[in-house]
């Protein structure tokens, strides 16, 4: 019994830093895209994009849906950034 309640806090524990992940990404790529029309700015939206590709496949609970659409803006940015290389992360 306690050790079922530790095993449910630590799972509740687990999807809220998933949220909280995910909701860093989010603002993360959000400042990539809007530092990428400019050329003072370039260096550092190209690091974010490195930052978030590496912090991404840590989410282990994430919506299907929210994880798609945080992959997809993920895969438009080198666009965005003139070439940067594409790696997926693992789902």
């Amino acid at each position: 019994m306690v050790q079922t309640r530790k095993l449910h806090k630590l799972e509740e524990l687990r999807a809220r830093t998933d949220r909280q992940l995910l909701a860093y990404l989010e603002a993360r790529l959000d400042r990539a895209l809007a530092l990428a029309g400019s050329a003072q700015s370039f260096a550092e939206a190209e690091q974010i994009y490195d930052e978030v590709r590496r912090l991404l496949p840590l989410v282990k609970h994430a919506d299907p849906g929210e994880w798609t659409r945080l992959v997809g803006r993920l895969d438009d940015l080198p666009e965005v950034l003139g070439g940067v290389s594409v790696s997926h992360p693992a789902a």
